[in-house]
C-alpha cells in the first residue's frame, strides 16, 4: 500500500526536493552497473550512495507546524533543523535510525524511522510555560508579569572573576547602573535604577543642590542588606522591579526601584558537596605616564621663557637635573646651593606611581557548599573565603572576607512548612593612610614635581644625617600609618508557611541584622628632612594620633501576609495578598581620638596629647499594610494593581501615614483565536502599561521635623583645664514637611519569535515632586538658616531594550547572547530658589538636564601677538596678558569681548551648553556557548555617549606631574599646529570649553571565559560528578577616546581600575 505524501511537503522548497528525488533514485537503481566502472572499493562507495533520504513534518498540539526544530540521528553528528512550513530532510545510513526531535520550550522527543515519512506532534514544555519570576512577596508567572520587571539567574553570574557582585552585576539588565568609583579592594558597588531619582544637598558641601542618583531598595531573600558583603557564589537570581506598579507593595522603602536577590537552596536527594576556587592575579587598566624630572623642569622653563618671566633660577636647576640624570652613579639626588652646605635642592627622578604601585597582585577565592536532603527537608550551605593584596607597592592594602551561610527548608506536615537562614558575613581591610594636608595619595602623587619627583622618599647616606625620611608623598605610606577596617553582620530569619487549602496560604517572614563596624587609625608623627640639612620638619595639617571607631545597629522586620487564589468557571483567574510589615533600626556609635601617639605602644592609653570623644545614636521605624490583587481572562487580558498604606517615623504624627497605590494593565495577543496561525512564529506578543506612585522617606536625619539643638566639637581652648563642648541652637522647621513622591508611567512589550529570540522594550517617565530644598531666603538678622519645604519637581524619561536570543543545535553547539541598550534623561521642572536661573554648580534652575556643561566654543590657539591684538578681548575671563600659545575663544554675542554676561541663562555671555556628562545610551553584550566538554562566555560592556571635561593636573601638567601624551601635543613656535595649548601653568587656557571636552564613550570586553569539564569516564574513577577547569579575564582591553592616562570608568586622581586574570577549578563530589 503505498504512502500518501502529506499535501505540507508539497509546498514550497518540498517541490523540488521532490523533483531531484526522482532523478537521483534512477541514477541509485543503475548501482549495479555504476559499481562495475569504479573501483575495487566500490561497494563502500556505494553504501554511501544508497542512504535513505527520510522526510517529515513537525507540529505542535495545535497542528501547526514548527520552524527551527532541531533534528538529530541519535548516536550521531547527522543533523538538520524544519525550514518555516515544520519540514525536514534528512538522510540515514541506517534503518531504523532513531531522531532525537528538540526545539526550546517543546519537550524533546525520539522518533524510530519506519519509514520514508516521519510526521510528529511536539508537546510544550510545562515547565517553560510555567517559568516564574520572583516579585514582592512571591513570585509570578513571567507570562503574566504586568510591570517592568527584569530577572536574571546564577548561570549568567558564573565563570566571571570578579571580587563582589557588583562587578558581576555591571551591564547584565538594561537600566540598572551598577557604579564601582575605583579598584580599592574595600570599594563596593553603588547602584541606581534608571537615572537620575531626586535633587539634594552635596554631602561634601551643604551649600550646593545637586542631582541624585539614588539607590534602589535591596532585598536578600526579603532582608534589606549591604550587597558588597555577600559571595556571589551563593547567589541563585537576581530580580529588579523597575516601575511603580512592581514595587509599589513595598511603599516608600522602593520609591526607586526594588532588587531582589535570592540565595540558593536545597534542591532535596543526594547530599552534593561542591569545592571551587579561583586565583587572580589584577594590573591597573591605566597608570599615568608621567614625565621625568628633566622634563617637567625644562617644561617650566620654556613656559617661562614664552611669557618673557626670570628663568635664570630655573636654568640652573635645570642644568642640575641633567647633571644627576646623566650620571646618578656618580651623582647625588640633590646639589648644595651655599659653601656651609647646609641648604640643598632636590634634584632626583623619582615616579611615585612606579615606586608605589605594584605591576600585579594576587586574590585568591575559595568556596565550599552542600545541597541536599529528602522528600521533607532540604538544606544548602556554604563557606566562602577571598583574601585579596590591592596595588600599594609600599605597605600594601589587603582584603579578607568571610562568608558563611545555611538555608534550610522543612516540610512538617501538610500544611505546615518553617524555612530558616542563617548567614555571617565578614571583611577586614588594612591599608595605609595620607595626612589630611596631603589630599590623599593619588591627588598628591599628582602635583608638587619639586617634592614627590624631585625628592626620594629616604635621604641618601652621604648627607650624614640620622633621619632616612624626607618630605615625598612616599614617605608618609611607608612610614607605618595604617587604617585597618573590620565589617560585620550576622542574620537571622525564620520564614512560617501554612497552608490552609491548596489556593489559601499564610505566611511570616521574622529577620534580625546586625551589623558592625570597627576602625583603628594610626597617624605616627614623621620627622623629615625638606631642604636644610640637619633641620627637621614635623609640622602637617593633622597631628599624630591613634583613633578608634565602633558602629553598631540593630534592624528588625517583620512580615505577616496571606494570599488566595481562585478561578471561576476556568476562565477567570484571580489572586489576592494582603500583609503587614513593620521595621524597627537603631544604631550607635562611638569615637575617639587622641593625639601624641607612641609608635612603638600604638594604643590610647599610651598616647601623651588632648583626647576627644564623641558618640551618637539614632532609630528609625516604617511600618504599613500592603496589598497585590491579580486578574487574568484566559491568560489573555492582565489587571494587577499594589497599593501600600505606609507609615513613617521620620515625619510628624499627622504627616506620617500615606497611601500609595499603582494599576498595571496587560494584553496576550498572542493568545487571542485570530493569531493562533502564527504562534509557531511569534510565540508570545504582551503589550504592558502601568502607573502608580510612591512616596520617599529617605529625608536628610531621622527626625528632620523636630527643632534640634546641635553640638560642636571640643573647642580649642581651655576652660578650668578642661575643653568644653559648645551647643548650637536649633534651625528653623516648616510645619508642613512631608513625603517626596515619585510618581511613574510606563508602557512596554514582550515579544518571543520562533521560540529563540526574545525582545523586551520598556518607555518610562518617572516624576519626583515635592522635593525638599531650602526655602526662600530669610534676612541674616534672624541667625538661622532657611528650612527645607516640598518644593521641588523633576522628571526622569527613559527607555530600555533587551534582547536575548537562544539556540541549542543539532550538531551540539549550544548558545545564548542577550544585549542591553538602555537611555535616560533628568530636567528639572521647578526650582523656585533660583528665579532668574543662575548658571552655577551649586545651584539648579528650571529647565535644566542633568549633566549639562556650560563652556566657551574654542576659536583655536594664537599663533601670533598680532593675531591676540586682534581677536576679541579676553582680560573678562582672565587678567593679565595673553601670549601666542593660549586659547582663542569664539566671541558668540559679538560685542567683541570674550565674557560670561551676568551669569545667567537668559544672559550667559559667550557661554553655552557644550556637551553633558550624563552616560547615555549604556550597552552591554553577554554570550556564551558550551560545545561538547568546552564552554566560552564573553561579556562586552560600555557607553555610547558622554562628554567628560577633564580639570586636572595629570591631564594638563605644567609645573605639576603632568603626561607625555599632553606634553608631546602641546603648543610650541616650531608646532603650532599642536591640539593642547602651550604647556606652561596658566589658569586662562583651562576654561570649560568645546575644544578639550573629551568623549567619555567607550566599549570594553568586561568578561572573557574558558572552561573546560573534565570527561564523566575519567570523574567517575575519582569518584567525582563533576571536575572544571577555567581560565577568565576581566577589564581585559577597551576601545576609548579617553586619554590613555585615564580608564573610561575613571577620569580622575584616584585609586586605579584593575585588569584581572584568573584561573580556577569547580568538582563537585
Amino acid at each position: 500500500m503505498k504512502k500518501k505524501i502529506p499535501n505540507e511537503l508539497l509546498h514550497s522548497k518540498a517541490k523540488w526536493q521532490l523533483l531531484v528525488l526522482i532523478p537521483l533514485l534512477g541514477f541509485v537503481s543503475c548501482g549495479d552497473a555504476f559499481a562495475r566502472s569504479i573501483s575495487f572499493n566500490a561497494p563502500e562507495k556505494i553504501k554511501s550512495l544508497l542512504q535513505e533520504n527520510v522526510k517529515g513534518l513537525v507540529k505542535d498540539e495545535d497542528g501547526l507546524p514548527l520552524p527551527g526544530v532541531n533534528v538529530l540521528v541519535k548516536g550521531t553528528k547527522n543533523g538538520t533543523s524544519t525550514d518555516a512550513n515544520g519540514v525536514f530532510s534528512i538522510a540515514l545510513k541506517e534503518k531504523n535510525s532513531i531522531l532525537i526531535i528538540s526545539s526550546i520550550g517543546y519537550l524533546q522527543q525520539e522518533v524510530v524511522v519506519s519509514g520514508s515519512l516521519v510526521n510528529v506532534v511536539l508537546k510544550a514544555d510545562k515547565k517553560a510555560l510555567e517559568e516564574v519570576v520572583v516579585v514582592g512577596f512571591g513570585t509570578q508567572k513571567k507570562a503574566n508579569l504586568t510591570g517592568a520587571v527584569s530577572q536574571i539567574d546564577s548561570k549568567m553570574l558564573e565563570n566571571r572573576p570578579t571580587a563582589n557582585l557588583g562587578q558581576a552585576l555591571q551591564g547584565l539588565i538594561p537600566n540598572f547602573n551598577v557604579n564601582i568609583a575605583n579598584g580599592n579592594p574595600k570599594t563596593g558597588a553603588t547602584y541606581n535604577l534608571r537615572g537620575a531619582t531626586s535633587f539634594n544637598k552635596d554631602a561634601n558641601d551643604g551649600n550646593k543642590i545637586k542631582f541624585s542618583n539614588g539607590s534602589p531598595f535591596i532585598l536578600v531573600d526579603g532582608v534589606e542588606m549591604d550587597p558588597n558583603m555577600l559571595n556571589p557564589e551563593d547567589i541563585e537570581s537576581v530580580t529588579v522591579l523597575k516601575d511603580a506598579a512592581s514595587a509599589a507593595i513595598y511603599g516608600a522603602r522602593g520609591a526607586f526601584g526594588v532588587v531582589l536577590i535570592k540565595t540558593k537552596s536545597g534542591k532535596g536527594g543526594k547530599t552534593n558537596v561542591t569545592y571551587s576556587n579561583s586565583f587572580q592575579w589584577s594590573s591597573p587598566t591605566a597608570v599615568p605616564d608621567i614625565l621625568d624630572a628633566y622634563t617637567i623642569q625644562d617644561a617650566i622653563v620654556k613656559g617661562l621663557q614664552m611669557e618673557n618671566g626670570s628663568v635664570s633660577n630655573e636654568l640652573a636647576k635645570l642644568d642640575k637635573i641633567k647633571e644627576y640624570m646623566d650620571d646618578p652613579v656618580n651623582n647625588e639626588p640633590y646639589y648644595y646651593t651655599d659653601a656651609s652646605q647646609k641648604n640643598i635642592i632636590w634634584r632626583g627622578n623619582v615616579n611615585p606611581y612606579k615606586e608605589a604601585l605594584l605591576k600585579s597582585s594576587p586574590m585568591q577565592k575559595h568556596n565550599l557548599s552542600l545541597s541536599g536532603g529528602n522528600e521533607n527537608t532540604s538544606y544548602y550551605g556554604s563557606f566562602g573565603y577571598q583574601n585579596q593584596d590591592g596595588l600599594y607597592k609600599i605597605n600594601t592594602d589587603n582584603l579578607k572576607r568571610y562568608n558563611a551561610l545555611l538555608n534550610v527548608s522543612s516540610k512538617v506536615n501538610n500544611w505546615f512548612k518553617m524555612d530558616f537562614k542563617t548567614a555571617y558575613n565578614n571583611s577586614t581591610y588594612i591599608e595605609p593612610v595620607s595626612p589630611a594636608g596631603k589630599g590623599g595619595w593619588w591627588v598628591a602623587m599628582s602635583q608638587e614635581p619639586g617634592r614627590n619627583v624631585n625628592m626620594p622618599m629616604l635621604v641618601p647616606a652621604s648627607l650624614h644625617v640620622p633621619q632616612k625620611y624626607t618630605d615625598n608623598i612616599l614617605s608618609f605610606m611607608d612610614y607605618g600609618s595604617s587604617v585597618d577596617e573590620n565589617n560585620s553582620n550576622i542574620l537571622l530569619a525564620a520564614s512560617p508557611t501554612i497552608n490552609f487549602t491548596k489556593a489559601w496560604t499564610l505566611k511570616g517572614d521574622i529577620s534580625y541584622l546586625a551589623n558592625s563596624t570597627i576602625r583603628k587609625t594610626i597617624l605616627p608623627r614623621l620627622e623629615r628632612l625638606e631642604t636644610t640639612v640637619g633641620s627637621y620638619t614635623t609640622t602637617q595639617t593633622d597631628p599624630d594620633y591613634i583613633s578608634r571607631y565602633n558602629f553598631n545597629s540593630n534592624k528588625y522586620t517583620i512580615n505577616v501576609y496571606t494570599d488566595y487564589a481562585k478561578t471561576i468557571a476556568g476562565k477567570h483567574n484571580f489572586h489576592g495578598l494582603v500583609g503587614f510589615n513593620r521595621e524597627w533600626y537603631t544604631e550607635q556609635d562611638a569615637s575617639g581620638q587622641r593625639n601624641g601617639i607612641n609608635v612603638n605602644v600604638p594604643t590610647m592609653s599610651q598616647a601623651q596629647g588632648v583626647m576627644t570623644v564623641a558618640d551618637s545614636e539614632n532609630h528609625w521605624a516604617v511600618q504599613g499594610l500592603f496589598y497585590r490583587l491579580t486578574y487574568n481572562y484566559e491568560g489573555k487580558y492582565l489587571f494587577e494593581s499594589n497599593g501600600r498604606s505606609d507609615g513613617t517615623s521620620r515625619f510628624q504624627a499627622d504627616r506620617r501615614f500615606k497611601f500609595f497605590p499603582s494599576v498595571s494593565l496587560g494584553w496576550r495577543i498572542t493568545e487571542e483565536d485570530f493569531a493562533k496561525s502564527i504562534k509557531p512564529y511569534v510565540n508570545d506578543f504582551k503589550l504592558r502599561a502601568s502607573y502608580g506612585s510612591l512616596g520617599n522617606q529617605n529625608v536628610s536625619g531621622y527626625y528632620p521635623y523636630i527643632l534640634q539643638y546641635g553640638t560642636s566639637a571640643q573647642i580649642s581652648y581651655l576652660m578650668s583645664g578642661i575643653r568644653p563642648v559648645g551647643i548650637t541652637p536649633p534651625g528653623l522647621v516648616d510645619p508642613n514637611f512631608t513625603w517626596e513622591t515619585a510618581t511613574t508611567i510606563d508602557f512596554g512589550f514582550d515579544l518571543t519569535v520562533f521560540n529563540h529570540l526574545e525582545i523586551n522594550f520598556d518607555w518610562y517617565r518617572r516624576r519626583t515632586s515635592d522635593i525638599l530644598i531650602d526655602g526662600l531666603k530669610y534676612p541674616a538678622v534672624l541667625g538661622a538658616a532657611s528650612p527645607q519645604v516640598n518644593s521641588g519637581t523633576m522628571d526622569t524619561k527613559g527607555w530600555e531594550l533587551g534582547v536575548k536570543y537562544k539556540n541549542n543545535t543539532s550538531y551540539g553547539l549550544n548558545y545564548d547572547v542577550t544585549a542591553t541598550l538602555s537611555d535616560a534623561q533628568s530636567e528639572v521642572v521647578k526650582f523656585a530658589n533660583n528665579p532668574t536661573k543662575i548658571i552655577s554648580d551649586a545651584i539648579l534652575y528650571e529647565g535644566q538636564k542633568m549633566g549639562e556643561i556650560w563652556g566657551y566654543e574654542t576659536y583655536g590657539i594664537f599663533q601670533s601677538q598680532d593675531e591676540i591684538n586682534n581677536a576679541p578681548n579676553q582680560k573678562l575671563i582672565s587678567s593679565g596678558l595673553w601670549f601666542p600659545g593660549d586659547v582663542r575663544y569664539k566671541d558668540l554675542d559679538g560685542d567683541n569681548q570674550i565674557a560670561f554676561g551676568n551669569n545667567t541663562v537668559g544672559n550667559s555671555g559667550d557661554r553655552k551648553i557644550i556637551g553633558n556628562s550624563t552616560p547615555r545610551y549604556q550597552f552591554g553584550l553577554n554570550s556564551n556557548a558550551s560545545y561538547k566538554n568546552f564552554d566560552l562566555n564573553v561579556f562586552v560592556q560600555g557607553v555610547g555617549k558622554r562628554d567628560l571635561w577633564i580639570n586636572n593636573n595629570l591631564y594638563w601638567g605644567a609645573g605639576s606631574t603632568g603626561t607625555w601624551e599632553t606634553y608631546n601635543n602641546s603648543w610650541t613656535p616650531e608646532r603650532t599646529d599642536a591640539f593642547y595649548p602651550a604647556y606652561k601653568n596658566a589658569a586662562r587656557n583651562r576654561q570649560t570649553q568645546s575644544r578639550y571636552l573629551a568623549n567619555g564613550a567607550y566599549l570594553r570586553l568586561k568578561n572573557l571565559a574558558l572552561g573546560y569539564t573534565i570527561p564523566k569516564a575519567l570523574t567517575d574513577k575519582i569518584k567525582l560528578q563533576r571536575v572544571r577547569v577555567s581560565a577568565s579575564a576581566y577589564n581585559l582591553f577597551e576601545f576609548k577616546s579617553v586619554p590613555k592616562t585615564f580608564d573610561p570608568e575613571l577620569v580622575g586622581m584616584n585609586y586605579p581600575i584593575i585588569r584581572s586574570f584568573a584561573f580556577g577549578i569547580q568538582a563537585t563530589f
